[in-house]
């Protein structure tokens, strides 16, 4: 497999970046914004982790490429989702604001207690991460929150009056070192629970990345993400 890296210079494409070459995986192109636009022929996987306000070169540099695309880009608006839907039907694209298999797992289990303990219980989702994340709630929070029915309050100040039923709080905190951590707490009358990951090391999400690659390789067009790969078994 050849695989290309946009956005290389930032903390997540140099860690795939050095995680692949542990691999010994071929590299075809180191990618960044203020560089050539350009994936070489034969690139079979492109891997993102660059930043929105770059995905218009990295719509140029796919357009001139048949290669599959795995991004891990946070803080997606709108026209960047049209942007992943529009790709997905020209090529593979796996996408996941968080590469980590205990993420989805947590994902998973966050569900199913929300289903198990009904109404009678709170939730209320504090995510933590280093004080350079430029996007906030993150986008692993953004996810674990899909489905949620009530209304979600970013955050409380003031007189905020008695919380109303099936209202989901979500608080961001930034500072230090931490890589990510997010915690769901599911609060009821004389007992609480509380489902939390962690991560502690930026390699598990490049190693996760790699193998969302390893996956998609020859896919048919579509846009794939965790529940595909790890239904899958790879």
């Amino acid at each position: 497999m050849k695989y290309a890296v946009f956005g290389a210079r930032g903390r997540m494409g140099s860690s795939v970046t050095r995680e692949a070459r542990a691999q010994s995986v071929l590299l075809t192109a180191l990618l960044d914004c203020d560089s050539q636009m350009e994936i070489p022929t034969g690139t079979d996987v492109v891997l993102d982790f660059s930043s929105p306000t770059a995905w218009a070169d990295l719509d140029k540099a796919l357009s001139g490429s048949p290669a599959a695309l795995v991004s891990g880009t946070t803080g997606l608006d709108d026209a960047c989702r049209a942007m992943l839907e529009r790709w997905s039907r020209e090529r593979a694209v796996f996408y996941s604001s968080n590469m980590c298999t205990g993420v989805f797992v947590l994902n998973r289990l966050v569900r199913q207690a929300r289903a198990m303990l009904g109404e009678g219980f709170d939730v209320e989702l504090v995510e933590i991460h280093h004080r350079n994340k430029v996007d906030s709630p993150s986008g692993t929070a953004l996810a674990l929150l899909e489905g949620s029915e009530g209304k979600v309050v970013f955050g409380r100040r003031g007189n905020t009056g008695v919380r109303s039923g099936g209202e989901v709080g979500v608080h961001s905190l930034r500072g230090g070192d931490v890589f990510g951590e997010h915690q769901v707490h599911l609060l009821g009358q004389g007992e609480r629970l509380c489902l939390t990951h962690m991560t502690t090391d930026r390699s598990v999400l490049a190693l996760g990345a790699l193998r969302a690659a390893r996956f998609i390789a020859g896919m048919a067009p579509g846009l794939y993400g965790m529940e595909d790969m790890l239904g899958h078994g790879s």
